[in-house]
């Protein structure tokens, strides 16, 4: 009958069982000892991402008070959080703080109650209100000066100094700053990483250093440092970003500082994973590799918001004339976009801020400020001495460099990774140059980040002196129309007197190799890791 087996083929029945599960064993131990034998199937979730990442410093050189550069906004990103953040569609929402409103003349931020640090500290409001004490005390942080809006004229010396403005309420689950008046655009300063919230008990109390770098508040913590910058990042999985499906190693492959290009030959060997926005890969390199690589490789694009441009200095507007200013950067820019228009990518920049933002400017005044450059000649100016920097401009420059150097014989280009406007010249033995040569973030939406930072790097067409008075009478502008046409009249007076000639603009690329997806913000050109997953 079916279903009955006789003695001998229970025997024989039990015989094969026992020869499968041996085979079953050894299969077992083979695949464990000889990671790496067979083919990966490609669908096979992986739980790491070897990042190429354009710097090899350790943990302790990346501090939200000092944030130059976009490779340390991007690494303090990924292990910091801050009070509220942009989503990828660019809205403003919450993060530390749960929720957060206007009371009034005050802001209150309701802060999570279910986070906690890898080792199960919970971070409270308390953690907020060191971090901006702590900030407040080292100064320096180019993003915003929340002090002269939360503490102005008062000078923070320690924790226990107090600062009015700033309030603890609810046994640490309320953070309030306590305001003359609503600041409008303070909720959407607090989304810059410098003002990251710090745990408390991972700062010195001395020296105010950062000293315990696993004991973080973002979704990610620091597992492993490095000398050379060979970080390693986990998951912190109580966090509020966390998902089994984001990565849950981030190792950082210091690549692309001195070979250009060596993030994408990494990628090419699989020896990384992920090539970030800031990497030194120009556009339509990345733009290529990814059509021709579907099958294994994502791109990331955002909008054309990396913008090519030439920066006068302070010396500079006072070295030439507007004419001359314009006749240098007229042929600059010709040469440039001889050789970058045909590119994929690549479109011609008119403005500083791009049209559809808050601060664009009319067709009428592009018109004025094109014939001023159409009109201006370089005959007189052939000869005279010219000193510029080249600050992350574009790769391969040598040949541009050579074309305008038989222009302008006089001229002296120096690759540098300092930034006019925050260097002391003098203690570091160098020049103040000309003019400099920058790619840079030009996505505007009345980003008072942005303003900032460039308020403080030699930037505008305003005194040195007069850009704080400037943003102090921009922040108190209640009236966002009224702070829109202040800066469509700074930017028209930069571009009309020739202070910054923009050049191009292209958009932020990044790559992936599958099965990772992202799900980053075209509006923005930074990298949480975060924000990219497997299905």
């Amino acid at each position: 009958m079916a279903g009955l087996l006789t003695a001998h083929e229970k025997t024989n029945t039990f015989k094969v069982d026992v020869c499968r599960e041996s085979v079953a064993l050894s299969l077992l131990l083979f695949l464990q000892f000889c990671t790496g034998c067979a083919p990966k199937d490609p669908d096979m979730k992986t739980e790491k991402i070897r990042v190429a990442f354009k710097y090899n410093k350790a943990a302790d050189y990346y501090d939200p008070v000092n944030i130059s550069f976009a490779p340390e906004y991007d690494f303090l990103e990924n292990i910091y959080s801050t009070l509220v953040e942009y989503s990828p569609e660019g809205e403003l929402a919450g993060s530390v703080a749960e929720s957060f409103e206007w009371v009034g003349s005050e802001a209150h931020f309701k802060i999570r109650q279910d986070l906690f640090t890898i080792d199960g500290k919970r971070i409270d409001a308390y953690d907020v209100e060191q971090s901006f004490k702590r900030l407040f005390i080292l100064g320096g942080n180019t993003h915003g000066d929340l002090k002269d809006v939360v503490c102005p004229n008062m000078e923070l010396k320690n924790f226990s100094d107090k600062c009015p403005g700033m309030e603890v309420r609810d046994a640490g689950r309320t953070f309030v700053f306590k305001l003359k008046e609503k600041k409008v655009f303070l909720f959407p300063m607090l989304a810059s990483i410098d003002f990251a919230i710090i745990p408390r008990d991972s700062v010195d109390k001395v020296t105010f250093k950062i000293k315990d770098y696993r004991n973080t508040s973002g979704p990610y913590f620091v597992s492993k440092d490095s000398a050379t910058g060979q970080i390693e990042l986990s998951a912190n999985s109580r966090h509020f970003h966390y998902s089994k499906n984001i990565p849950q190693e981030v190792v950082f492959v210091p690549s692309g500082k001195t070979e250009p290009l060596q993030s994408l030959d990494l990628f090419s060997e699989n020896k990384v994973d992920f090539i970030t926005t800031i990497d030194s890969i120009p556009p339509d390199i990345m733009i290529d590799y990814a059509e021709k690589h579907k099958k294994d490789a994502t791109l990331h694009s955002t909008h054309a918001l990396d913008t090519f441009l030439l920066i006068f200095t302070g010396k500079g507007l006072h070295t030439f004339s507007e004419r001359e200013r314009f006749a240098i950067g007229k042929k600059f820019r010709e040469i440039f976009l001889e050789r970058y228009l045909k590119k994929p990518g690549y479109e011609a920049a008119e403005q500083i801020f791009p049209a559809f933002g808050g601060g664009g400017l009319t067709m009428e005044q592009l018109s004025g400020i094109g014939a001023k450059m159409a009109s201006a000649s370089t005959s007189d100016i052939k000869a005279r001495k010219i000193k510029v920097w080249n600050i992350n401009f574009t790769n391969n420059f040598e040949s541009t460099e050579a074309e305008y150097k038989s222009l302008f014989p006089g001229i002296e280009f120096l690759s540098i990774r300092k930034i006019p406007g925050r260097v002391d010249y003098s203690a570091e033995k160098l020049s103040e140059p000309d003019y400099y040569l920058m790619r840079t973030d030009m996505g505007f939406q009345e980003d008072i980040n942005l303003l900032s930072y460039y308020l403080g790097i030699d930037f505008f067409a305003l005194e040195k002196d007069t850009s704080k008075q400037w943003l102090r009478k921009y922040i108190s502008t209640q009236d966002k129309k009224e702070r829109l046409q202040m800066v469509r009249d700074l930017h028209f007076d930069t571009l009309s007197r020739a202070a910054v000639i923009p050049l191009a603009k292209t958009p932020y690329t990044a790559l992936a190799r599958k099965p990772w997806v992202f799900n980053m913000s075209k509006l923005h050109a930074n990298d949480p890791i975060w924000r990219i997953s497997q299905k």
